[in-house]
């Protein structure tokens, strides 16, 4: 009895939690059902916050916008909605999964007039074990659109091009290989800066960005075909895109003294994105090209054969690979390349810091590839502010720059972020 009595507090504790989580999801369907803003949910296995990112400052040019990204789970969705103003005339909201059925949910709740999806590519594998059943939860936003709504659906992956059988509203699908907008003419300048032409049966509009990489395409045809869709002119869609900055640590081109460039990508890593920066890499010119790989994340099989192959492809494109934490010994870089240093391996990202900003070259490219948990963007803030906090896994899924205690050492905060417990701000949200 007193044992029953003593679990009261907390089973009122989890009671109210549920009843403020439930206020909150009619508050946020309320908000959706009175708005007259066009909902625009971007999903896919890439790209998405790119696309998310982009698309609102284009329509910004012309309209208020609400936008939620970087974050995007069904709180996230929640909050973005609870968000919305009547002077919105956007809401363009990224969604993500972790598991089957978590968009379907987030469907319901944001009801998109306009659905995108960019890729289906294997991740989170442990819940999905297949391509096939990615594909399915992906689709989950084109299912729910109205009769008058409208997809934009990547037309070179065929899963994606496929998911237009699924909905009676109109669909509109962008690629290289075809499409009702078609993207033609890609090419990079010597800093690795896209440009491409995108074209329609009435339409010839050359397109000028600031993202590295080629496979940007995909993100950039992605918003620029939806804001065309929207009415918006093909010349401020442009010149939109033109001034459009990278997010950072999504391949985003940092300048240090001596002409020496950083570039991270430090968001994320699933295996299907690991060799776009080192395609990126190998077109820029540089005095030196050193590429670091931390943790790869979302594969199936063999995890040595994974980060072998990620250390061969490198070792043909860099000039020094540096591998960092537990995995580092899965690279099996030949005898010959530790011999010559052309392979080198840290246990601790302190150690690597040092020795990147110990050998600097003037004029060379690094390129940062990882997923989150090792907050390998501290490669950069330890050469321009300094860092204190070199906790290896921390547990955050924030950025540090978002977190904001790199200055001070782990064991001071504990691993408690100043961010901790907010309500993020979906108009603010986009850019960490």
């Amino acid at each position: 009895m007193i044992d029953a009595i003593s679990e009261i507090p907390k089973i009122l504790k989890k009671f109210r939690k549920r009843v403020r989580t439930k206020a909150r999801e009619l508050y946020a369907k309320s908000k959706r059902y009175w708005t007259a803003a066009t909902v625009v949910v971007v999903t896919g296995s890439s790209g998405k916050t790119t696309t998310v990112a982009l698309l609102k400052h284009i329509l910004s040019g012309e309209a208020q916008v609400l936008s939620q990204a970087l974050s995007n789970g069904y709180t996230q969705a929640v909050r973005a909605l609870s968000a919305l103003e009547p002077s919105d005339r956007y809401a363009v909201i990224e969604q993500g999964t972790e598991a089957p059925g978590q968009l379907a949910r987030a469907a319901n709740l944001l009801r998109p007039d306009v659905a995108i999806v960019t890729l289906v590519a294997m991740e989170h594998y442990a819940s999905f074990r297949s391509i096939d059943a990615v594909a399915k939860e992906k689709a989950a936003f084109v299912e729910k659109l109205p009769n008058d709504g409208l997809a934009i659906l990547n037309f070179d992956d065929p899963r994606t091009r496929a998911m237009s059988g699924l909905t009676r509203a109109r669909s509109v699908s962008f690629g290289t290989t075809g499409g009702e907008y078609k993207v033609t003419n890609i090419s990079e300048c010597s800093d690795a800066y896209l440009s491409f032409t995108l074209t329609s049966a009435d339409l010839s509009l050359p397109v000028r960005t600031k993202l590295l990489g080629k496979y940007n395409w995909l993100s950039v045809a992605a918003a620029a075909t939806c804001a065309l869709e929207l009415g918006v002119s093909p010349q401020n869609i442009a010149a939109r895109i033109a001034s459009f900055a990278p997010i950072r640590g999504r391949m985003s081109m940092h300048r240090l003294d001596g002409g020496i460039r950083m570039i991270l990508d430090t968001a994320k890593a699933p295996f299907h994105s690991i060799y776009l920066p080192l395609e990126t890499l190998s077109t820029i010119r540089a005095s030196r090209k050193r590429f670091v790989m931390g943790q790869i994340s979302d594969y199936s099989g063999n995890a040595t054969r994974k980060y072998k192959d990620t250390y061969a492809a490198a070792a043909q494109v860099a000039d020094e690979v540096c591998f960092v934490g537990p995995w580092s010994h899965k690279a099996r870089a030949p005898a010959e390349d530790v011999e010559s240093g052309k392979f080198r391996a840290f246990s601790t990202v302190q150690a690597l810091s040092s020795y990147l900003r110990e050998t600097a070259v003037d004029g060379e490219v690094v390129v940062v590839k990882s997923s989150r948990n090792l907050h390998l963007e501290r490669l950069l803030l330890d050469r321009t502010e300094g860092v204190r906090c070199w906790a290896n896994e921390c547990g955050s899924k924030l950025s540090c720059s978002t977190c904001g205690l790199y200055g001070t050492a782990f064991y001071e905060h504990n691993g408690r972020n100043e961010h901790r417990g907010r309500v993020a701000q979906p108009r603010s949200e986009v850019i960490d």
